[in-house]
């Protein structure tokens, strides 16, 4: 890892919620400490416009440190998923439509980097993976931007992570409860070029109490998938927390 990369700012536009970093965008940027597939661990919300130091943890794996909090832990990772059927394209339209019409679900995060409603089109990825008709999955397209592009014209991997991350969320199907991203867990195929159109399709894995897991996939014009994720989602049981989140991101 080079010494660059272990200092780390997230800009405040590559928020989730608006006074942290969007999970899946944040945990790219800090797996790229690992060659291969990595999963990130969040242990605190990501902070916005302040650097974050990686530092070796042993055993092949790093922490993610701000002050003097452990923000995350990155260790190597292996990621399965058994995807069941992805709709059509039909079906993938309509779940993004059904997406926008919900003006009573799960968007509680309104301005977050990859789902959220209220980011105008060229600045939020506008990834709105509604459940598709008589399927357990959700999906919407993603067409990713020019400005997404590393030096090499590809996409660049932390956009590839944050795309795998909020469709997990919405898979859930938990309607308004809150859920807070724990761990991600992405493997990455191929990265696709800039105006590529993909399908970012998500689905629910089961959940033990306040565990909820779920995986998701990026697929490419030819329906072959490109990167994977295994994710862990933790329900909040604090109505003070949540309230001050809904308070927040109002």
């Amino acid at each position: 890892m080079s010494d660059a990369a272990r200092s780390i700012v997230i800009d405040k536009r590559f928020c989730g919620p608006k006074s942290s970093g969007n999970g899946g965008y944040s945990a790219g940027l800090f797996a790229q400490a690992i060659d291969g597939p990595a999963a990130v661990m969040l242990k605190a919300p990501p902070p916005l416009d302040r650097p974050v130091s990686l530092r070796d943890a042993g055993e092949g794996a790093f922490e993610a440190v701000s002050g003097e909090t452990v923000i995350a832990k990155i260790e190597p990772a292996t990621v399965t998923v058994a995807s069941p059927p992805i709709p059509d394209d039909a079906a993938v339209a309509q779940a993004h439509d059904d997406f926008l019409k919900d003006e009573d679900g799960f968007q509680i995060i309104p301005y977050c980097f990859v789902c959220g409603k209220e980011r105008a089109p060229g600045d939020g990825l506008r990834i709105f993976s509604g459940p598709a008709p008589d399927s357990s999955v959700n999906a919407d397209f993603w067409t990713p931007a020019a400005d997404l592009a590393g030096d090499d014209g590809l996409v660049r991997p932390e956009f590839l992570w944050a795309a795998l991350d909020c469709p997990t969320a919405y898979a859930l199907r938990v309607g308004n409860r809150m859920t807070l991203l724990g761990r991600i867990a992405v493997e990455i195929f191929r990265r696709p070029e800039p105006g590529e159109r993909l399908i970012a399709a998500a689905w629910r894995e089961g959940e033990d109490g306040r565990k909820h897991y779920s995986s998701s996939v990026l697929l490419d014009e030819k329906r072959n998938i490109i990167a994977a994720a295994n994710t862990l989602w933790i329900e909040l049981n604090d109505p003070a927390l949540i309230e001050k989140l809904r308070a927040e991101n109002a």
